[in-house]
């Protein structure tokens, strides 16, 4: 590892992050596609399907924050105000914690409504009893931690959108594919 920090994001961090971001959406779909179910054997293949997603994406998110933590990441532009440094330091930390607590959540309030989690069929560990009021809970929190990342993306994308179109500097370019049309 060098000394100076890289001016992009590796190609696992990019691979990680847009692999989230697509999960993300998937999973967004398939979540607001159970309500609108009726009950039966379609629907519980589709929160199947939605559970196996959440818990793929836990395990991804972990594997990302390990490898934020292994390698040094891309600095942010000196022109860009501190306020502005500390509103991305907190949207991204923001970020990491939804993306850990709402699939630890909708693990929790599956199983304290009796039923299994399974990823893809395999059974994961049973961490909580049978308890209505605890999923009821969880079920709260699920849909509203859900909102408060679709909110925290948004700002992120709005954020990326503004350093692209109205700043032109180099931010979106740190995680695209491909070399910066910034650099020689």
């Amino acid at each position: 590892m060098t000394a100076t920090a890289p001016e992009r994001y590796d190609p696992v961090a990019r691979a990680l992050h847009w692999g989230m971001a697509a999960a993300i959406m998937a999973i967004w779909v398939v979540g607001h596609m159970i309500d609108a179910l009726p009950k039966g054997a379609m629907r519980t293949e589709v929160v199947g399907l939605h559970k196996s997603i959440g818990v793929v994406m836990l395990a991804l998110v972990l594997g990302r924050l390990a490898w934020r933590v292994a390698r040094p990441q891309p600095p942010l532009p000196n022109s860009m105000p501190m306020r502005e440094r500390l509103t991305a330091q907190l949207g991204h930390i923001t970020l990491y914690i939804l993306m850990l607590a709402i699939p630890i959540d909708g693990i929790l309030m599956s199983q304290s409504a009796g039923r299994e989690v399974a990823v893809f069929g395999l059974a994961l560990p049973t961490m909580v009893a049978k308890n209505d009021g605890l999923r009821e809970a969880f079920k709260a929190g699920h849909g509203l931690l859900g909102w408060v990342l679709a909110l925290v993306l948004a700002g992120h994308v709005v954020a990326v959108l503004r350093h692209h179109l109205i700043l032109k500097d180099e931010i979106l370019h740190r995680m695209l594919p491909g070399r910066s049309p910034f650099r020689s």
